[in-house]
């Protein structure tokens, strides 16, 4: 990276008022080729290269070949735009050459970019003279054409979703067991991707597949693995696949690259919104000929940008059409700049990415589903909305540009504190780490899915047992090297003894865990449905934190810029109904977050003292709710508090808030700086933010909010305000608990206070001074270093005290916890008691937000769990049938 003199303003910039402050340059780099001569490869692949790449191949592609012939495990690691479709291309010619029967997966994360790669794996087979058709097989494939894709194609491109859901959960059928014995390569793309929820579950997933293939065939399965930005692949790839690579990195890319300029920018006018610069800006680069790209980190904002890119000029939000929808017409067809985001329907994500492949469009405003490896050949520029906090993300993006002709990134100052910072110090843009893999392949919840998946009565284990003839009560056994502590759980669920944490997954699994847990959330997810005719009309799905942000009772949703008004959530059948609407806009109104951190010893994995700051990760139960919403309508707000006048607004909901609770992992920091009447939320806000700076992970992954203690230990006093980070993920992956590794506290905490520093400049000083007084009494400056709190507050890890006899720790009658099987929601016990067929159970009423459900429901105890600090807990005798309190309730 080399810093140059400024250079003049852009004119696209100036003349939408933006001020550049810096520029950088990524120079040009040279192609490294190979000869076609020293290529090793098999007459196939030599035969397509001769036609497609004559005058020779990239270096790391020719690493690439001579890894594919010798069948290794292998990962190209080069830069974006590099050329590693090719190192796909080779490997599967060498596997199909090699064996007539041999058939391959081809693993994408996203269903847009198998849909892409199609026609190019049909190309590229047809040039090499290999009689091997393609198919592909993803969620909008029906089920009743699956299989015979699988007779029929040697080369099946498949999403891990499918693979997951579907392939495995059939084999029982001849033609997936078939399908499964002739495989012998997988390839998986953007394998960066490939963490946290989604990577954890697909590190177990290929090993039930190669569990599978292991069973049915002594034939080796290669892998090869490819992505742009990976912090350490060799360690990333061993926990994803249990195996070891060779790794092709950037020392060995070939390929050349256009010069790339990056402009820091800045509005001229700070008090102007950045959605209104940033669409004079887009104007003005459509209006230069220039096709671009634009960035945005929130579904909503992609939406909103591209609405006013979509109005006529002096078109306003009263001035749309709430009657015009796509059920007459893709909205899409006619605009010259579109959205892009997850959660679209196949229809609308496929008119975007062919006109953008065609060049037909502007450009595009998307979110991160933009970054993958989707070949857009005409790009000019790429425009962010702000520098994200991950310097993978960063990379992907600025990737996109510079592949075929020289390319400008637009980096907007988005006014946050972290945007401040790299503005005032853009050497540190580049230099920032790489994000880590994030799998935690030990975690009990994931465990236990998979091992339901695999090894349940019935299950893909069993099914495989039988159609092989052989006993399926036999001892469970495999040739796959599964992580610690996973088979402990296939004998405990093999045996009937899950520990009572895992039965609420057991019940919420049924028969189908394969469909009960998806793999990217395992909240299921809501699907939004317009009515249109006999019959309603999708747009779209969305996770329930996505619910919550922006699909709630009463909410605008935004959809291909179009707006639709909710007008009812039903949590049973996982829909949303909506209308459509002019183009308001709405913000949830919630009630704080709450957190209960769960503080006995068996739920604490670690915790340090420094200074007079307590720092303990818990598990940890999170408590949002909303309670109505703010509208903006042009110039004037207002809002409306649930519940809703049906009567009135045609929105059916009764309820006086609308809420979801959930079970994971936090950090709690306690210090007697953050008692008393002083600014804890913006406090806690600069302690994300600096986290987030710190140790790269996804900004959706980890929360932080604000609290009291509800119960009392030793050093901390009941009643108490904390500030507690917490996973938003299911089950948590402690990805929280890095803020307790060694030295990331401190520098949380240090770059918080540099934040708030930059940020609070034309803050009131009073306000400034306070801000700044808690979180240097934080930083515990000249304070001894960290030490691992004493017993008897905390105990790290550890199982909980053996239950004394034949008792069970139950919540106590008029008490309440969270009905874990009831979509999370409270219940209100009346009765525990005891039945000979369905065991010990609990009797009460479920929660309906405002009240209690006037008809009892009836759930087994490990189906509700406690809340910490608030439940009252018991022990009930299974002998004597008594309850009674515990010593400690």
């Amino acid at each position: 990276m080399t810093t140059l003199p400024l250079p003049a303003v852009p004119p696209t910039a100036e003349r939408a008022r933006w001020h550049e402050a810096h520029v950088l340059h990524l120079p040009a780099r040279t192609a490294r080729l190979v000869p076609l001569r020293d290529v090793e490869c098999s007459p196939a692949a030599a035969r397509y290269l001769r036609v497609t790449h004559p005058d020779g191949i990239y270096l790391h592609q020719a690493d690439a070949a001579a890894s594919a012939a010798g069948f290794e495990h292998f990962a190209v690691t080069t830069g974006t735009a590099s050329g590693k479709t090719l190192c796909f291309h080779l490997a599967a010619m060498e596997a199909l050459s090699a064996l007539p029967e041999t058939k391959v997966v081809v693993l994408y994360p996203q269903k847009a970019l198998g849909a892409e790669q199609e026609d190019r794996w049909r190309a590229a087979l047809s040039t090499a003279g290999i009689d091997a058709q393609v198919g592909r097989i993803d969620g909008q494939v029906a089920t009743a054409q699956r299989e015979a894709i699988l007779e029929r194609c040697r080369v099946v491109i498949l999403t891990p979703d499918v693979m997951h859901a579907w392939l495995l959960g059939q084999l029982g059928r001849k033609a997936v067991r078939n399908f499964i014995r002739a495989t012998r390569l997988i390839i998986a793309d953007e394998v960066h991707t490939f963490t946290g929820v989604f990577g954890s579950n697909a590190a177990y997933l290929l090993r039930r597949f190669e569990h599978a293939s292991k069973m049915l065939t002594r034939k080796r399965l290669q892998y090869v693995c490819a992505s742009a930005t990976m912090a350490d692949p060799d360690a990333h790839l061993k926990l994803l696949t249990g195996h070891d690579f060779t790794v092709i990195g950037p020392d060995r890319d070939g390929s050349p690259r256009q010069p790339v300029s990056l402009h820091f920018l800045t509005p001229e006018d700070e008090s102007r919104d950045l959605l209104t610069g940033a669409a004079g800006l887009l104007r003005g680069l459509a209006e230069e000929g220039q096709k671009f790209l634009c960035f945005s980190d929130s579904r909503k904002q992609t939406e909103n940008l591209a609405a006013i890119m979509a109005r006529t000029p002096g078109q306003s939000d009263d001035d749309a059409d709430p009657d015009a929808s796509p059920l007459d017409g893709s909205p899409l067809a006619h605009l010259s700049v579109l959205p892009y985001r997850s959660g679209y329907e196949a229809r609308d994500r496929t008119e975007i990415q062919t006109r953008l492949a065609r060049g037909q469009l502007d450009g595009v405003i998307s979110t991160s589903a933009l970054e993958l490896g989707m070949d857009i050949p005409h790009l000019d520029a790429v425009v962010l909305l702000g520098i994200p906090t991950s310097s993978t993300s960063l990379l992907q993006r600025i990737g996109r540009v510079g592949r075929r002709k020289p390319g400008r990134v637009l980096l907007l100052h988005s006014g946050s504190p972290s945007d401040q910072v790299l503005f005032e110090q853009p050497e540190r843009l580049l230099a920032r780490p790489l994000s880590a893999s994030t799998l935690y392949l030990e975690n009990p919840n994931i465990q236990c899915i998979h091992a339901l998946c695999l090894a349940r009565p019935g299950g893909e284990h069993d099914a495989l047992l039988g159609a092989l003839g052989r006993d399926t009560d036999s001892e469970f056994s495999s040739a796959v090297d599964w992580p610690e502590g996973f088979l402990g759980i296939i004998d405990q669920e093999r045996s009937g003894t899950l520990p009572a944490a895992l039965h609420a997954l057991r019940a919420q699994a049924g028969e189908s865990p394969n469909h009960a847990f998806p793999l990217r959330d395992v909240e299921t997810s809501y699907k939004v449905e317009v009515r249109h005719g006999n019959g309603p009309q999708e747009l779209g799905t969305l996770s329930y934190g996505q619910v919550m942000r922006e699909a709630y009772p009463g909410a605008v949703y935004l959809y291909a810029t179009r707006a639709y008004r909710v007008t009812r959530v039903n949590p049973l059948s996982r829909t949303i109904q909506v209308r459509p609407e002019k183009r308001f806009s709405t913000q949830p109104i919630c009630l704080p977050t709450l957190a209960y951190p769960n503080l006995d010893a068996e739920s604490i994995y670690q915790a340090e003292v420094r200074g007079e700051l307590h720092a303990v990760e818990c598990d940890v139960m999170i408590s949002e709710s909303v309670i109505g919403f703010a509208e903006r309508r042009g110039p004037n707000t207002f809002n409306s508090l649930y519940p809703l006048d049906a009567h009135q607004t045609g929105i059916y909901y009764q309820h006086s808030r609308f809420a979801r609770n959930f079970y994971s992992t936090g950090v709690l920091l306690h210090h007697p700086a953050l008692q008393g009447d002083v600014p804890r939320s913006q406090v806690a806000q600069f302690i994300l933010d600096a986290f987030r700076m710190t140790v790269p992970f996804e900004s959706r992954d980890i929360g932080v909010t604000t609290d009291k203690l509800r119960v009392e230990r030793p050093g901390l006093q009941k009643g108490d305000a904390m500030v507690v980070v917490y996973d938003q993920t299911y089950g948590s992956l402690r990805l929280s608990s890095k803020l307790l590794a060694g030295g990331v506290l401190v520098q949380v905490l240090d770059t918080a206070t540099l934040l708030a520093t930059h940020a609070l400049d034309q803050a009131d000083h009073d306000e400034r001074d306070d801000l700044l007084a808690v979180l240097r009494a934080l930083q515990g400056l000249g304070e001894a270093a960290s030490r691992p709190a004493a017993p008897p507050l905390w105990t790290q890890g550890g199982a909980p005290a053996p239950e004394p006899g034949n008792r069970v720790r139950v919540i106590l009658e008029g008490s309440r916890g969270i009905c874990l099987l009831h979509g999370n929601r409270e219940m209100s016990v009346q009765q525990v008691y005891y039945s000979p067929r369905a065991g010990l159970q609990y009797k009460g009423r479920l929660a309906t937000d405002h009240s209690w459900e006037t008809h009892l429901t009836v759930v087994p105890v490990e189906g509700v769990q406690a809340i910490p600090g608030v439940s009252a807990l018991g022990w009930y005798d299974l002998e004597a049938g008594e309850l009674t309190p515990c010593d400690d309730a």
